[in-house]
């Protein structure tokens, strides 16, 4: 019997499955990734729609999949019942159509499920969510379970929480280059706590989690809950801006409501670091990964 040695990324087309991709092929991985644009198709481009009653059916070779699509809009989760049912029915049904073949599968899930009220929540922590969004992700992780219990595949799953991904392109990360290089100073938010960390990071430690195939649940984070102004500042002493270019307020400030605004971002990972070896990512490493090519 031969072994599937290759790996399918569900949800190719976000930050987090283009940056898995990449990092499966730079470690000498096949990998092939799904897309719902049917003219992007390709031999390692397989179209896959939530939505579809059509039984989804993994490539032959593929052994392991990494379930990235959701709905993530914290606004759109309030509001549209496709997100309740993408987030809720849809993706969980094809997690179990995924173990149900054989797969290894690996399912991408959230801090915000803790609520944002706790320092570190570890793996194994009872969640408090609090918005829409972390209340659709809860409930997602607890119809995978019982998928994964159904059919005896417990030890093929693990579900991978994530803090807050960033690349250079995220907002408002962009802007503030372009300001600095102008000359200009931004604005960044006091009141906006997160633990980043760079998708350079996240998908090399989601391509060894995926190598080392360990179940249950499992946290990526950054080390360090910081503000957009302590960002800011990070950034601009790395690059070599003035400082004085950096002139915070708050969210509340500028009337703009943030749908989760959480007093501690950052996640434990007590269980994933003993068994993986991967730790936190430090601000400074997120910092340089940031600016390569500023």
């Amino acid at each position: 019997m031969s072994v599937r040695a290759s790996y399918l990324v569900v949800g190719a087309d976000s930050l987090v499955g283009g940056g898995l991709l990449r990092a499966l092929e730079r470690r000498g991985h096949t990998a092939f990734g799904t897309t719902r644009r049917r003219d992007s198709v390709t031999n390692r481009r397989v179209f896959l729609d939530f939505e579809s009653e059509d039984p989804f059916i993994a490539p032959p070779d593929v052994g392991y999949a990494f379930v990235v699509a959701a709905a993530t809009n914290y606004d759109r989760c309030e509001t549209d019942p496709l997100a309740y049912k993408i987030n809720v029915e849809l993706t969980p049904r094809t997690i179990a159509s995924l173990l149900n073949q054989g797969l290894f599968v690996t399912f991408i899930s959230t801090n915000s499920v803790f609520g944002g009220e706790r320092p570190w929540p570890q793996e194994d922590d009872p969640h408090d969510p609090k918005i829409s969004y972390a209340i659709q992700k809860h409930r997602s992780e607890l119809a995978v379970r019982k998928a994964a219990s159904a059919l005896d595949a417990e030890g093929r799953l693990n579900i991978v929480r994530l803090t807050k991904i960033l690349d250079p392109s995220t907002s408002p990360l962009a802007s503030w280059f372009q300001a600095w290089r102008r000359g200009e100073p931004v604005q960044p938010f006091s009141d906006l706590i997160f633990a980043p960390m760079s998708i350079q990071f996240v998908g090399e430690a989601l391509a060894i989690l995926g190598e080392k195939r360990v179940p249950g649940d499992l946290h990526l984070s950054g080390a360090d809950n910081v503000s957009y102004v302590d960002l800011a500042l990070a950034l601009a002493e790395k690059l070599g801006f003035d400082p004085g270019l950096i002139v915070p307020t708050t969210a509340t400030a500028k009337g703009i409501h943030i749908a989760f605004k959480p007093r501690f971002s950052g996640l434990g990972m007590t269980r994933t670091t003993q068994l993986t070896g991967i730790h936190p990512q430090k601000l400074a490493d997120v910092v340089s990964d940031l600016t390569v090519e500023a």
